[in-house]
């Protein structure tokens, strides 16, 4: 029997954008003789409904003009997929055999829909709960990868809450790690929210533009870096890397302009480093992802400090684009991995460990 893949996309994120334009291609490369295919989209709202339009309005946002039928991913075993509303007030069920959830930031990265998924007792791809809400939150990831020897930048953290805290945050920088800095929110992905300050004054509004996304601030010292990125696919102890690529930008910061709307960075496959180190960054994006428990696939970036050469693990990300121009898809590929291919393997991935997360 033909399995049953719905993917999800969209969602009450302030990466919404870019998960309609990542699900738009996974659509396009799932084979649809060996798949049948709900698509669910979720609006930034939160509203779910069952999509059946034009795959091109998925990826330019206007599905939303016409949505389809108001949906819910019943988190009832019972129910073994989706309730889908009718005008009257009555629903039906559409079985599900695999989510494919293709939603980045808040509210579908950080274990919420992972929740529902595993209530549902239905196979997912990608991370469980514990590690999407983990890798999700910089300031706790980095402490496990700490407490693990993996290296990563020096930097601190805080819960801000009041302008006038600035000059307290200001002198621990002074006193410790020292400008220029990089502002963070804990949790947003995408480099949403992310700027640098140079001084007290850049200080005050970086800390104003992280907290719109989150109470909670990572600051960091900002170094001279080279961004090398590693594609991990797997589960626990079968998990294996990609060859790396390199992000070659043109703007001071790799943020969220830069990587989907000014498309201005060059992406380098394979990245210009000598076999030993490729190798051992390789080793570290598994090691980093074993010791955050993910499962499935994984992103991890890393700095590699241009006057030292000295490696430093950035973030995981455990739900990365598959834009035209995302780095995950795109090292798969040149790994001799196609993007059909690819996809197949997830959703394997996926059917082998409903019960493993």
């Amino acid at each position: 029997m033909t399995p049953v893949v719905c993917v999800v996309f969209g969602g009450k994120s302030s990466e919404h954008e870019v998960s309609c334009i990542s699900a738009y291609n996974i659509i396009r490369h799932l084979d649809q003789e060996k798949y049948k295919l709900l698509l669910v989209g979720i609006t930034k709202e939160g509203e779910s409904y069952l999509y059946s339009g034009d795959l091109s309005h998925i990826k330019d946002g206007s599905w939303v003009q016409s949505p389809g039928k108001s949906c819910v991913i019943s988190p009832n075993p019972k129910h073994g997929g989706l309730l889908v509303m009718n005008k009257n007030g009555d629903f039906f069920t559409e079985h599900v055999d695999v989510y494919f959830p293709v939603l980045h930031g808040k509210n579908g990265e950080d274990g919420t829909i992972q929740g529902v998924f595993a209530l549902s007792q239905i196979p997912y791809v990608g991370n469980g709960v514990l590690s999407s809400a983990l890798c999700m939150d910089k300031i706790l990831t980095k402490k496990v990868l700490s407490r693990e020897g993996i290296p990563v930048t020096e930097g601190f953290d805080l819960i801000h809450h009041a302008e006038q805290d600035v000059d307290t945050v200001d002198q621990t920088i002074q006193a410790t790690i020292g400008y220029p800095v990089v502002v963070k929110p804990a949790n947003a992905g995408s480099s949403v929210g992310i700027s640098s300050a140079a001084n007290k004054e850049e200080l005050a509004a970086a800390l104003k533009t992280a907290e719109k996304e989150d109470r909670r601030v990572l600051i960091e010292k900002m170094l001279d870096v080279r961004e090398v990125e590693c594609a991990v696919l797997g589960t626990y102890g079968d998990a294996k890397a990609s060859c790396l690529g390199e992000i070659v930008k043109t703007t001071a910061m790799y943020d969220y302009d830069t990587k989907y709307i000014d498309d201005t960075s060059e992406l380098v496959i394979p990245a210009n480093l000598d076999r030993q180190q490729a190798d051992a960054i390789r080793d570290l994006a598994v090691r980093a992802i074993y010791a955050l428990d993910c499962n499935g696939l994984a992103r991890v970036d890393f700095f590699v400090e241009k006057c030292t050469g000295k490696v430093y693990l950035n973030e995981v990300n455990t739900l990365p684009g598959f834009t035209d121009i995302s780095m995950y898809p795109m090292l798969w590929k040149n790994s001799g991995l196609s993007y059909a291919a690819l996809l197949d393997k997830l959703i394997a991935l996926a059917q082998s460990s409903i019960g493993g997360r």
